[in-house]
């Protein structure tokens, strides 16, 4: 069906250019007429596009041109746009065409009719890509897009989708009337050319774990690519193939110098950084460098390494242990403050508090006793009945007082003697200068105290 009604149509139109005069190829006119005979031009050279896009110019100026609007149907019919050629069918009718035309055009708007409840359901499972009905040349009916819905008439078609990266699909469907037809479409990348350039040369190139083949392109997705010789440092890449696009990879193998540093856990610095040996080799690039090895315990240790190396260049250090002197004895304790002279004055200050204490403890008893004698007896010079207590009180008070007179001479003399013994008390911490002697000796008598003599 859907063939009779392009063929129909396009024979329709056919038979009216045919009887187009010449005219038809000359000069256009800004006129529905000039209109026509260009689009009928580029309708002819099978520029469709160009061809629609003059016959709306001239429906925008005629809007019921009989001729403007068949070919435009005619048009919408072949590039496979069945929506929109039945719109434009529906409109000729309306126009009014009469006669023959109308009947073959009541005849395509009653096939086109099926487009309505029939229609063609396709999703791109993978990103947007572009549909195409049986050609390209015809233009594309399903935009770049995720999915896409075309309202088609009952028939097979061959479905072509294409998209930058991607291997075109294609592939025969089979529409039913008056159904939708699902169509889910999976697009695979191309392959992706590899080119690796890899210096010094001669370095074994492998592709996830394979040998490199430069004429082997890597599958979409992601690859290792890893390179190694001889007393170089492997290096390894990773690298994504996407949608056909040209991987180029430069890669560098540094040399392995060998390397013995004592102590054997020293850690090195190059050029500033750190730097690990392993294997007994260090990675050193092409270059003058200065390595730095440093010990915990040892004195660093700089090694300026040449720009130009010979094929055997080595690097052994060994770094000197730091000699620490051991340090100075801690200075002898000073003397003690408490010197013994000051340890006899601080026990001549305490007797002197002691006997301080006695004097004053005697002297207030001796003042109470003499109180009481006097108030027994008035007057020593008068009798009274109890003279005798009285007399004995007050030969007790005076005893007491003499004792306390002692106290207060051995307090005193015990304050003299801490002083002075306390202030010469230093000079024991300093044998060269002996200071002087200081003796005390307690005196009883008439006069009680204590006798100091001091030499020098």
């Amino acid at each position: 069906m859907r063939s009779w009604i392009v063929y129909a149509a396009a024979a329709w139109s056919v038979a009216w250019l045919c009887v187009q005069p010449s005219a038809a190829l000359g000069a256009p006119r800004v006129t529905p007429q000039a209109q026509y005979r260009a689009a009928s031009a580029q309708y002819s050279s099978g520029n469709y596009d160009q061809a629609l896009a003059l016959l709306d110019k001239g429906l925008a100026v005629a809007p019921k041109d009989v001729k403007l609007l068949r070919l435009r149907a005619t048009l919408l019919l072949e590039l496979r746009n069945y929506s929109e050629a039945l719109i434009a069918f529906d409109a000729l009718l309306a126009a009014g065409v009469r006669g023959a035309d109308r009947l073959r055009a009541e005849e395509i708007v009653k096939k086109l009719r099926a487009v309505q409840t029939t229609s063609l359901d396709i999703t791109f499972t993978n990103g947007p890509a572009t549909a195409y009905l049986d050609s390209k040349s015809l233009g594309a009916l399903c935009p770049a897009g995720p999915s896409c819905k075309l309202a088609v008439l009952p028939d097979e078609y061959t479905v072509i989708v294409e998209r930058d990266g991607f291997v075109r699909w294609s592939n025969r469907v089979t529409v039913a009337s008056g159904q939708t037809t699902q169509l889910s479409v999976t697009l695979i990348e191309k392959p992706s050319p590899l080119a690796v350039q890899v210096a010094p040369a001669g370095a074994e190139i492998t592709v996830d774990g394979a040998p490199f083949d430069a004429a082997k392109p890597l599958s979409a997705g992601r690859h290792v690519v890893a390179a190694a010789l001889d007393r170089h440092q492997p290096e390894r890449r990773e690298v994504v193939a996407r949608e056909g696009k040209t991987i180029e990879l430069a890669l560098t193998l540094v040399p392995l110098v060998p390397v013995r540093i004592e102590p054997a856990g020293a850690a090195l610095q190059l050029d500033g950084r750190p730097a690990a040996a392993s294997g007994g080799t260090l990675a050193l690039p092409a270059g003058a460098h200065s390595l730095i090895a440093r010990a915990r315990g040892f004195q660093d240790r700089k090694i300026e390494i040449p720009a130009e190396r010979p094929d055997d260049y080595a690097i052994e250090a060994k770094l000197d242990v730091v000699v620490v002197p051991p340090p100075p004895p801690p200075p002898p304790p000073g003397p003690s403050i408490f010197s013994g002279r000051r340890k006899l004055a601080l026990a001549a200050g305490g007797v002197g508090l002691a006997g301080l204490g006695a004097g004053v403890f005697l002297g207030l008893s001796a003042r109470g006793l003499d109180s009481d004698a006097y108030a027994l007896c008035a007057s020593p010079s008068e009798p009274c009945e109890g003279a005798a207590e009285a007399n004995d009180l007050n030969e007790r008070a005076r005893a007491r007082a003499r004792t306390a007179n002692i106290a207060y001479g051995i307090a005193g003399g015990a304050a003299v003697t801490a002083a002075i013994l306390w202030l010469t008390g230093s000079s024991e911490r300093r044998p060269a200068s002996p200071g002087p002697r200081v003796s005390v000796t307690p005196r009883l008598g008439s006069v009680a105290g204590l006798d100091l003599a001091v030499r020098f």
